[in-house]
This record gives structure tokens, sequence and C-alpha cells, in this order.
């Protein structure tokens, strides 16, 4: 049993990833006008959203996989955003996507 646990969290952890990098893609792909970073990032997000499908057949509800995906993504996106496009990081912006997600975690507890 622990090592089916083991399995979904590297594949949503896989699929995570995946989506990042279909997220990190789309500025470098000047509007889908670059055939490269298009590719690689539909590659990204194709691969994240099968990955996705993966742990639905695999018994993972999809009211607990939409709030993990919907808190990870803008988290794992902003960090993204700040390590890789230099983006700045405010406080404020952090509080409230933190506090965005925590709110996303409660609901899907409801």
């Amino acid at each position: 049993m622990a090592g089916a646990s083991v399995g979904l969290i590297i594949t949503f952890t896989i699929a995570l990833a995946a989506q990042v990098l279909g997220m990190a893609m789309l500025p470098l792909t000047q509007g889908l006008t670059r055939p490269v970073p298009t590719l690689i990032g539909s590659l990204g997000f194709l691969i994240g959203l099968g990955l996705m499908a993966r742990l639905l057949n695999n018994g993972v509800s999809l009211s607990m996989l939409i709030p993990l995906m919907s808190t990870a993504m803008p988290l794992a996106s902003i960090a993204l955003g700040v390590l890789w496009f230099g983006d700045t990081l405010s406080v404020p912006k952090l509080a409230v996507l933190l506090a965005a997600c925590g709110l996303i975690g409660i609901a899907s507890k409801l």
C-alpha cells in the first residue's frame, strides 16, 4: 500500500512538473509562432494532463486532484517566474497567493 502511495506522489509530481514546463514555454513561444517552444510546451501540457488522467484512473478522486493541482500550479509558476524569468516577489503577492491556496484546501474539505 505504501508503494502505491509513493507511486501516486511521484506521478503527481511529474504531472505538475510537466505542466509547469508547458507554462514556462508560453512566453518563449511568442504567441505560438516559434515551433520548438510551442512543441515543448504542448508536450508538457499533454503529458501533465495524461498523468492526471492516470491518477484519476488509479483511484485518486477528482475532488482531491483538482484542488491539489490548483494550489500547486500557482506556487510553482511564481517560483518559476522568480527563478527563471526574473520576476519580483512581493510579500503581499505571496501572502495573498498562500491565503488563496489555503482557502482552496479548506473548500475541498467541505
